[in-house]
C-alpha cells in the first residue's frame, strides 16, 4: 500500500465520554480530509414520511459526510484500510444516511448500520463510523459483510485515524460490544485469525492492512493525539481503543488539536465538534461547532440542529434532491456554483471582497492559521471592537481596535492607527496597551473606549487584567495624546467610585465588564455616554450606562469621573422582558451590548442583544439617566418581532452618530432557532433594516428590511463604529474579526 494513497484519506476522529470532559458533555470531534476538488453543502433536512429531521454536512461524491438528527445522534466516519481488496455489496453511504434519518440513539444507529451491512454487504475496503448521542459514543468498523462496534467508556477518550482501532472483542459484554455473527468466522475463513495461533480474537490485528498500521504519517498523527490526551506516544499497533485522559478536556482543547499539524493539512475540508448535553432534550442540547479550512472550530461558527442554513450553503435547494444527486455531477463545482460560500474558505484570495467596502484600514500580515503558529510575531489574526472617530481640527481619522492572535488570546492588545487623507491610507498600527507577542505576555488589554475632547486631547481607555486572569475581568486603564496620536502619556487607572451588587464581594477581585460602542456625545450637555455590559457573580449579564462627566476638562487619567446609571436593580436583564415565545437558553437570560442613537425629540433610543431570540429596546427622556422598561424590538408597533441570536445588533443614525436625523439603519441576522439550547447561534447573513422616527409611536423607530449587508454564511459578528465623513456616513467594521474596512452607507 503506497504512502500516497494513505495520505489522500487522512481523516481523524475523537470521541470523549461525559466523565472525560470539563462540562460533562459527550464530544464527537472530526476532521474530514478530501484531496482535490471538493464542495461543502449544509442542509436542513426536514422530517418527512416517518424519517427524522436534522443537519447534514455534505461533500458531493464523497462518503465522508457528517450528520446530526433531532434526537442528537451524530455520525461521522473515517476510511480504514483492510485486508479485503474487493467485496461485493452496496455503497455504505446509503447505510449512514439511513441511520441519520431513523436512529433515535447512538446504539440504535449502530444496529441500523450493522443490520444493513450484514444484509447487503459493503464494497469499500473498510470504514469506521463515529457515532454519539448525549449519553454515549460508539465506533462501528465495517469490512465486507462483517462489522464490529465498541462503546467508548464514559471516563475515557477514543482517537482514530485511518486504521482500525478496535482490538480484542468480548461479544459476551453486550453493553459495550456488538458485532455481526459472522465476524470471527469470516476472519478464520480468510486465514487472518486462528485461535491456536493467535489467542484471543483481535479485530484490528485480524482485519487491518499492515500498511495502515505502519504508515509514518498516520503513526505521527496518532502519536500527537495520544501525547495530547494521555501523555504517551503508543503506536497504532499497541494503542488501546480508548484510555483515561491525564485531565478533563474542553471543546477548545479538541479544536486546538484538530487544527494542529499533522492532524490538520491542506486537504482538511471541515472540522466539526459535536457537543452533546445530557441535561437537555437532544434537539436543544446539541451544539455543533464548525471550522472551515484554516479556522479554529471552537471560536467560529456555532450551529444547532435546526439552525437555518443560508441559500449560499446549498448546491440544490431541496435536501432530497441533494441526496438523490449526491454521486452525480461531482466536478466543476466552482464554475457551476460561483457564489457558493465554501470558496471563500478554500480560496483565501477571494475572501477579502465578500463584503463590498470603500475603505481598507487593516489587513493582517498572517493568515489565522499562521498567526496561531507564530508566537514570536505580533498577533494580528484577531481584530475586533473597531472604533474610528474624527479629529476635525487636525484633519485626522483615529482608529482603535482590540487585536490579538485569536479572540481571548494572552496577547490581546489595543492597536491604534490614523489617516490624514480621509481614510484612503492608514499608518502602520502601534500598540497602546497589552502584549505585542505571546512569547512575553503583559496583562490583557482590550475593549477600548476612545474619545476626543473639545480642546483636541485624544483619550483611549480600556479594560485591563489585574489580579484575576479572566476574560473581561479587570479595571479601567487609560492614556491620552495631545499631539494627535504621535505620542502618548503614561498609563493611568480610572477609579471606579463604588462597587455594585453584580461585582464580587471580595474587593481584590475586579468587576467583569465590557463596553463595545464608543462613547457618543448624547449625554447631558453634550457629554459622552455609552452602554456597558456588566457580568455579575450570578453569571447573568446586564446593561447599565456610563457617562464621562469631566472629560472635556482634560483631566489626568486618575482624575476622570464617571457617573453610572441604570445600575443594580435598575439594570436591564432579560427577565424583565415580555417575550412572545417562552424560551430559555442554557446561558440564562442575558442582555448585553447597548447601542445608542439620538431621537429628533431629544430622547435616546438603545438597542441591545439578548439570549431570548430577539433584540430589545428602551428609551430615555433624561439624557440616559433613567430608561424605560425594555421590550422586544419589532418592525413597528404591533409588527413582527425581529429575530436575532446572541450577536451584535448595531444601530446608527444615517446622518452621523449624534445627528438625531430621524433616519437610521439596523444590522441584524433576523433568524433564530427557538429549539436550540444555546442562543449563541450561527452568525450567518447579516441584513440591513432601515428605520424611521415615528412621532407619538410607542416604539419610536419603525423598521423595514432594505437588503443584505453581508452574505457570509457565518462569522458576521460586527462590533462597529460610525462617522460622517465628507457628507457620507461611513460604517467601520471588522469583517469576520479579521479585516478592518469602512463602507459608505447610502
Amino acid at each position: 500500500m503506497s504512502h500516497f494513497f494513505l495520505l489522500t484519506i487522512l481523516s481523524f476522529g475523537i470521541i470523549a465520554g461525559s466523565k472525560a470532559t470539563t462540562d460533562g458533555y459527550v464530544y464527537l470531534g472530526h476532521n474530514e480530509d478530501i484531496p482535490g476538488e471538493k464542495m461543502l453543502n449544509i442542509y436542513n433536512v426536514p422530517a418527512r414520511d416517518g424519517r427524522l429531521a436534522g443537519l447534514w454536512f455534505e461533500f458531493p461524491g464523497q462518503a465522508g459526510d457528517s450528520y446530526v438528527n433531532e434526537y442528537g445522534v451524530c455520525i461521522a466516519s473515517n476510511a480504514n484500510l483492510s485486508k479485503v481488496k474487493k467485496s461485493k455489496g452496496k455503497r455504505l453511504y446509503a447505510f449512514q444516511t439511513r441511520a441519520f434519518r431513523e436512529a433515535r440513539s447512538a446504539r440504535d444507529a449502530v444496529r441500523i448500520i450493522g443490520s444493513a451491512v450484514r444484509k447487503l454487504g459493503f464494497r469499500e475496503a473498510g470504514r469506521s463510523f463515529l457515532i454519539a448521542d448525549c449519553n454515549e459514543g460508539w465506533v462501528v468498523s465495517v469490512v465486507g459483510r462483517a462489522w464490529v462496534a465498541q462503546r467508548v467508556p464514559d471516563d475515557q477518550i477514543m482517537v482514530i485515524g485511518n486504521s482500525f482501532n478496535i482490538g480484542e472483542v468480548d461479544l459476551s459484554d453486550t453493553d459495550n460490544y456488538m458485532a455481526s455473527k459472522n465476524l470471527v468466522r469470516y476472519a478464520r475463513k480468510k486465514g487472518w485469525y486462528e485461535p491456536g495461533r493467535d489467542g484471543s480474537f483481535n479485530f484490528k490485528k485480524a482485519f487491518s492492512d499492515p500498511a495502515s498500521l505502519e504508515d509514518s504519517l498516520s503513526v505521527s498523527r496518532l502519536a500527537l493525539a495520544r501525547e495530547f490526551f494521555f501523555g504517551d506516544s503508543l503506536d497504532v499497533s499497541h494503542a488501546l481503543f480508548s484510555s483515561v485522559p491525564t485531565r478533563k478536556f474542553h471543546r477548545r482543547d479538541l479544536s486546538h488539536l484538530l487544527t494542529d499539524t499533522p492532524l490538520h493539512s491542506d486537504n482538511t475540508a471541515l472540522t466539526t465538534i459535536f457537543t452533546l448535553n445530557p441535561s437537555y432534550p437532544p434537539a436543544s442540547g446539541t451544539v455543533i461547532w464548525v471550522g472551515y479550512p484554516g479556522q479554529d472550530a471552537a471560536n467560529h461558527s456555532q450551529w444547532t440542529i435546526f439552525t437555518k442554513t443560508p441559500e449560499t450553503c446549498h448546491r440544490f435547494s431541496d435536501s432530497d434532491m441533494a441526496l438523490r444527486e449526491h454521486f452525480k455531477e461531482v466536478t466543476g463545482f466552482r464554475d457551476r456554483w460561483p457564489d457558493h460560500f465554501y470558496w471563500h474558505y478554500l480560496y483565501p484570495e477571494t475572501d477579502i471582497d465578500v463584503i463590498p467596502h470603500d475603505y481598507t484600514v487593516f489587513v493582517p500580515e498572517l493568515s489565522r492559521k499562521e498567526a496561531v503558529k507564530n508566537p514570536g510575531r505580533v498577533g494580528d489574526g484577531f481584530n475586533d471592537h473597531f472604533h474610528v472617530l474624527e479629529d476635525p481640527v487636525r484633519g485626522l481619522l483615529h482608529a482603535f481596535w482590540t487585536q490579538g492572535s485569536w479572540e481571548a488570546a494572552e496577547d490581546e492588545h489595543v492597536a491604534y492607527s490614523q489617516s490624514g487623507d480621509g481614510g484612503k491610507t492608514w499608518t502602520d498600527p502601534v500598540i497602546i496597551a497589552g502584549s505585542a507577542t505571546r512569547l512575553d505576555p503583559s496583562p490583557v488589554a482590550a475593549w477600548q473606549q476612545p474619545m476626543i475632547t473639545r480642546s483636541g486631547r485624544l483619550y483611549c481607555l480600556w479594560n485591563q487584567e489585574t489580579t484575576v486572569k479572566k476574560h473581561l475581568c479587570g479595571l479601567m486603564y487609560g492614556r491620552y495624546s495631545d499631539d494627535g496620536g504621535k505620542t502618548w502619556s503614561s498609563v493611568g487607572i480610572v477609579p471606579f467610585p463604588r462597587r455594585f451588587n453584580a461585582d464580587p464581594a471580595d474587593p481584590s477581585i475586579p468587576p467583569t465588564w465590557c463596553m463595545w460602542q464608543r462613547p457618543l456625545r448624547l449625554g447631558k450637555d453634550g457629554s459622552y455616554i455609552a452602554g456597558c455590559s456588566r457580568y455579575g457573580t450570578d453569571g447573568i449579564s446586564r446593561v447599565e450606562f456610563w457617562r464621562y462627566d469631566n472629560i472635556d476638562n482634560d483631566p489626568e487619567i486618575k482624575d476622570i469621573r464617571i457617573s453610572f446609571f441604570n445600575t443594580d436593580a435598575d439594570s436591564f436583564d432579560a427577565s424583565k422582558v415580555e417575550n412572545d415565545i417562552d424560551y430559555s437558553s442554557r446561558e440564562g437570560q442575558l442582555v448585553e451590548e447597548a447601542c445608542i442613537v439620538g431621537l429628533p425629540d431629544g430622547r435616546l433610543f438603545a438597542v441591545m442583544r439578548t439570549t431570548i431570540g430577539h433584540p430589545i429596546w428602551s428609551v430615555s427622556s433624561d439624557d440616559g439617566e433613567t430608561w424605560s422598561r425594555p421590550e422586544i424590538l419589532r418592525t413597528e408597533d404591533g409588527g413582527e418581532a425581529i429575530l436575532q441570536p446572541c450577536s451584535p445588533c448595531p444601530i446608527y443614525d444615517y446622518a452621523g452618530p449624534e445627528a438625531r436625523s430621524g433616519k437610521y439603519f439596523l444590522l441584524v441576522h433576523n433568524t433564530f432557532d427557538f429549539n436550540g439550547l444555546t442562543a449563541y447561534q450561527n452568525r450567518g447573513p447579516l441584513y440591513k433594516f432601515d428605520g424611521r422616527f415615528v412621532e407619538d409611536a410607542h416604539q419610536p423607530i419603525w423598521f423595514k428590511e432594505s437588503g443584505m449587508f453581508s452574505p457570509r454564511d457565518t462569522g458576521n459578528s460586527f462590533y462597529t463604529s460610525y462617522t460622517a465623513l465628507d457628507g457620507n456616513g461611513v460604517l467601520w467594521f471588522g469583517d469576520q474579526k479579521y479585516y478592518l474596512f469602512g463602507k459608505k452607507m447610502r
